[in-house]
């Protein structure tokens, strides 16, 4: 959780990202075989969902700043965690602390009476099958990171942010803690007041951010 972002400077963004996913193996002919964005095709798959249509953020990302450059929101601070999860081909979320109902962010399966707002629209399937985070009846992210809601997403008045990232898979686990301690020296270094980088595990459930 980072405080103090609309005090916050604007970094420049590195200009090397797509050189850092080329020094990785990442093409746009090739980005579906990488072992990071593979495992997310399995997950996305076990969803009941084609990879194809449906893929994954670092996914997105690293086909859209090899095609045409990193992405450009108008927010720099979403600029900012998307062009960090493209670098590392690590899922990342930003939400606004302000704008989060009042309930514990869980990780399940999405239920019949969850309510979803997506970014950019959509007709988006809520079956059973689909991993989303929620809290209560609000899907803040559907498909683990396919999509993000309209309502919980961060804006230009956010001053608190939340940033989550997962891994499905073992071999995605350094990749996920470089990133979040990437963005977290980011945030840092431009004025905002940024806490601890902790983690759930199937041994540990559940986590607590103050």
């Amino acid at each position: 959780m980072a405080r103090g972002l609309r005090a916050a400077t604007s970094p420049p963004l590195p200009d090397d990202t797509a050189q850092a996913l080329v020094s990785q193996d990442v093409t746009i002919e090739l980005v579906a075989d990488h072992p990071l964005i593979r495992d997310w095709r399995t997950a996305i798959a076990a969803c009941g969902l084609k990879p194809s249509t449906w893929k994954s953020s670092p996914e997105q990302l690293a086909r859209r700043t090899l095609k045409s450059g990193p992405v450009q929101t108008g927010l720099a601070l979403v600029d900012l965690y998307c062009e960090v999860a493209t670098r590392h081909l690590a899922p990342l979320g930003g939400y606004d602390v302000d704008r989060l109902p009042g309930e514990p962010i869980v990780l399940r399966m999405a239920r019949p009476d969850d309510r979803f707002v997506p970014l950019g629209g959509g007709d988006i399937p809520l079956t059973d099958k689909v991993a989303v985070y929620a809290a209560g009846s609000t899907v803040l992210c559907w498909a683990y990171n396919c999509r993000d809601s309209r309502e919980t997403c961060l804006t230009e008045d956010t001053d608190t942010g939340l940033f989550r990232g997962e891994a499905v898979t073992a071999r995605q686990h350094d990749a996920l803690r470089t990133a979040l301690s990437d963005l977290a020296g980011r945030l840092s270094a431009a004025g905002a007041e940024v806490g601890p980088v902790v983690f759930a595990d199937a041994e540990h459930p559940e986590i607590t951010i103050e």
